[in-house]
């Protein structure tokens, strides 16, 4: 199975003196061991070295762990044993299971705290991620109801429309179409890819800076071109976010529909009390 080099298995003395009751193995690059002398489950052993390699980076995200048979054979183990040590690392939410592929660590949570407007790019920079942008498609779009109404135009007056893959750290995370007003089309696209930001573009070239925003968010189930394009399974949900964002001067001149990732991104809200 990909990403497991496993080595020969070993034993070396446990430290109560009592020979042959460590198992010692090397897999994708982790040195694992086993001490069937501890009253500690053996599986709980093998979860807790994996669920720190996890966290200290040694298996970084979209890693795969090594095989459950070569785990086995490398430690002595039996297949069993090793399946219950990823189930547990499965319900804690740092690995994921791919049917005929393996098991893979999983990119840690995205979460947004929505108590500001905030483009993409800011907002992943803060939560620590390193946040990308491929642009799909730039084209003018006849506006249909829903973002005609948002951007206070007529149904059918052409807009620009820029389809992009939003990324964090390098891992595709939400699907985004962003709709702007018309007199907005002459966008530079050079800008953009230079500065990596929608907002500090708009800023830089006509001025507009985002006061105020209003989203919703549901849950569904992708669509095939969705599951394309984030690498994720039908039964995985997105959240698809809407939202309509206001200048200073009061204006509409964003309208946006995303598909995030519902395995790796959530939304926070900080509420107070009056």
């Amino acid at each position: 199975m990909a990403g497991s080099t496993v080595g020969e298995r070993t034993t070396s003395q446990a430290p109560s003196g009592r020979a042959g009751r460590v198992s010692v193995t090397r897999a994708a690059g982790l040195d694992l061991a086993i001490d069937k002398s501890l009253p500690t489950p053996a599986y709980l052993q093998l979860r807790d070295q994996l669920a720190r390699a996890i966290a200290g980076g040694d298996l970084p995200a979209g890693a795969a762990l090594p095989s459950e048979r070569g785990l086995a054979v490398g430690l002595g183990l039996s297949r069993m044993t090793v399946r219950r040590a990823f189930e547990e690392l499965v319900a804690a939410g740092v690995v994921e299971q791919r049917q005929g592929s393996g098991t893979f660590v999983k990119p840690r949570p995205v979460e947004q705290v929505i108590d500001r407007v905030l483009g993409f790019t800011d907002e992943a920079r803060n939560l620590g991620f390193q946040p990308g942008a491929l642009l799909i498609a730039a084209d003018v779009v006849a506006a249909d109801e829903q973002v005609a109404q948002a951007l206070g135009h007529d149904e059918g007056t052409p807009v620009l429309r820029l389809t992009r893959l939003r990324t964090a750290t390098g891992e595709p995370l939400a699907l985004q179409d962003a709709y702007l007003r018309r007199d907005l089309a002459g966008l530079s696209l050079e800008r953009l890819a230079e500065t990596g930001s929608l907002y500090r573009t708009l800023e830089s070239q006509f001025g507009i800076r985002p006061a105020r925003a209003r989203q919703t968010i549901a849950a569904r189930l992708p669509t095939e071109h969705e599951c394309r394009v984030l690498g994720i399974a039908r039964s995985v949900p997105v959240l698809a976010l809407e939202r309509t964002t206001h200048g200073d001067d009061g204006r509409p001149f964003e309208f946006v529909r995303s598909a995030y990732r519902g395995d790796v991104y959530r939304m926070a809200l900080d509420l107070r009390s009056f």
